[in-house]
């Protein structure tokens, strides 16, 4: 083993490599060139197990089905390196590791800045225009991670329960201004867009009617007889009850 190679050095490679399953990283963290962790990952074989036990052991860290989901950002210690936001990322059959986030990707703080919108508009174009994302990524991202899934969740509640609030506050001072402002302000906007996002979350909050997007149940040909046959029913006993009605008023 070479000087510029040394023990001390390939365990700190190992090590970052455990800890992020991304050897450039790992070779950067340990002050290695990647042509000799390759040289030596090719003419050692237990230094080639060692890095695919560390590469397993990091993929198993970052699986977010396999504990409780909260692998979206890694840890505290890996947040940056050399001036870049580093992100955990991973799909398509692709290895699961830590690497430098790329443009419009979701970061530990740019899911902070969502949420954040979220919690206060219940609006979730609102928070995917903070934060430059689209609809379709800040859904696939809430899909790929369930801890995100959760504090999104949260958010809505909680932007819920505000603009709920926040109705009722301008219901009750029609004619004059809140006693107390609130102390997390609802952002502008109009008593129609406010009840439009209460519906189109009401399912998730409330357990009130459908989930939006969904397609309207297509009943089947026995449902709608009975359908039919209820309603024949009812008809037929409100005119049996108005007759009823006109005779007793023609015997009094």
């Amino acid at each position: 083993m070479t000087a510029k190679f040394t023990a001390a050095r390939r365990d700190a490679f190992l090590r970052a490599l455990a800890e992020t399953g991304n050897q450039t990283i790992a070779a950067e963290r340990a002050k290695v060139s990647r042509s000799w962790v390759s040289l030596h990952r090719a003419s050692e074989p237990l230094f080639r197990q060692a890095m695919d036990e560390a590469i397993a052991a990091a993929r198993a860290a970052f699986d977010p089905h396999g504990g409780d989901g909260s692998c979206a950002a890694p840890q505290e210690a890996l947040r940056y390196h050399d001036g870049s936001e580093l992100v955990v990322r991973g799909s398509n059959g692709r290895r699961t590791q830590v690497a430098r986030a790329r443009v419009r990707q979701f970061t530990p703080r740019s899911e902070d800045r969502f949420l954040a919108t979220l919690a206060a508009t219940c609006n979730v174009k609102a928070a995917c225009a903070e934060v430059g994302m689209t609809a379709a990524a800040a859904y696939k991202h809430r899909l790929r991670w369930p801890a995100f899934a959760r504090r999104w969740d949260e958010a809505v509640e909680v932007g819920y329960i505000r603009i709920e609030a926040a109705l009722v506050e301008a219901a009750c001072n029609l004619f004059s201004s809140p006693a107390h402002p609130p102390e997390v302000p609802v952002p502008e906007m109009t008593a129609a867009h406010a009840i439009q996002l209460l519906h189109m979350h009401k399912h998730q909050v409330r357990a009130m009617g459908k989930r939006p997007g969904l397609p309207p149940h297509r009943p089947g040909l026995d449902e709608v007889r009975a359908s039919i046959l209820r309603k024949i029913e009812a008809i037929e006993r409100h005119e049996k009850r108005q007759e009823m009605a006109r005779i007793a008023h023609r015997l009094w």
